[in-house]
């Protein structure tokens, strides 16, 4: 800080907004696209072709065809000026989908070529439904596949199939299980799976979430106040029927041929 006579914050020292060691000194040429691109990211934080040319005096075909490998045009099907980037971005991140677009631009100007070979490259090796962990609460399983594992498991009616919902909010990143309490008459929601104080579904919806499941008895004191306390043997018995569903459905999700293929698909994507 630069402070007054009497020690108090006058302003801000100089190195907060300007150089204060060395000046700035700006390149106005180079020599070769290297350069042109090594300047061009230290000023411009970005692969500036405009600029490059300004640099080099070489036109935007001349430095795209010197730095081949290097820097990678990014396909644009509204057909607008050409975007470059380096190959560290451009051969990261989703380069499956990444893949797809330089692969469809290809088909329509084999400059792209060079780009579907260099993602194709960098491809991540698929794995196998045994070499995939998956637990219920994961953010990539389809809702449909949560609620056939719940009605399997539950033998939930039919009727009660159209009232019972899951829902997954990627907003929140939480799921909800609707209709949660509307199978009453299940024996296996409500006792194999469930307890007396808390049922199969309602125990799948606290696992979807990643949560161990609690049961708590509410006291009133005098003055008409409600304070949760853990019922420890409730609680017990609950978190040993949410062990048997965590059980049950590592049995069930690789068990069928079409969904584990499926899933093992939508995991490696």
């Amino acid at each position: 800080e630069v402070l007054d006579e009497d020690g108090r914050l006058e302003r801000k020292a100089d190195m907060f907004t300007k150089r204060t060691i060395k000046p700035h000194e700006a390149v106005l040429s180079v020599d070769t696209a290297s350069d042109a691109l090594a300047v061009s990211i230290s000023e411009r934080a970005c692969v500036d072709m405009a600029y490059m040319e300004q640099l080099t005096g070489k036109s935007q075909d001349e430095l795209a065809e010197e730095l081949k490998g290097v820097i990678f045009r990014i396909p644009d099907f509204s057909h607008g000026e050409a975007q470059y980037v380096t190959a560290d971005e451009y051969l990261s991140g989703n380069v499956r989908k990444k893949l797809r677009q330089a692969e469809q631009a290809a088909d329509d100007d084999s400059r792209f070529r060079v780009n579907a070979e260099a993602l194709k490259a960098v491809q991540p090796v698929d794995l196998t439904a045994s070499e995939i962990s998956v637990r219920l609460g994961a953010t990539w399983l389809p809702p449909e596949d949560v609620a056939r594992f719940m009605f399997e498991l539950f033998d939930t009616p039919g009727y009660a199939r159209y009232n019972i919902k899951v829902h997954y909010s990627k907003l929140t990143g939480t799921w909800n299980i609707e209709g949660k309490s509307y199978d009453r008459s299940s024996v296996k929601a409500n006792s194999t799976y469930g307890t007396n104080r808390i049922n199969g579904y309602k125990i799948i919806e606290e696992t979807l979430n990643l949560k161990d499941v609690r049961i708590f008895d509410y006291v009133e004191d005098a003055e008409g106040r409600k304070t949760a306390v853990l019922n420890k043997k409730e609680t017990a018995i609950a978190q040993g029927k949410q062990d048997l569903i965590k059980q049950a459905f590592q049995d069930w999700i690789w068990r069928d041929p079409e969904r584990r293929q499926r899933l093992t698909a939508d995991y490696n994507e």
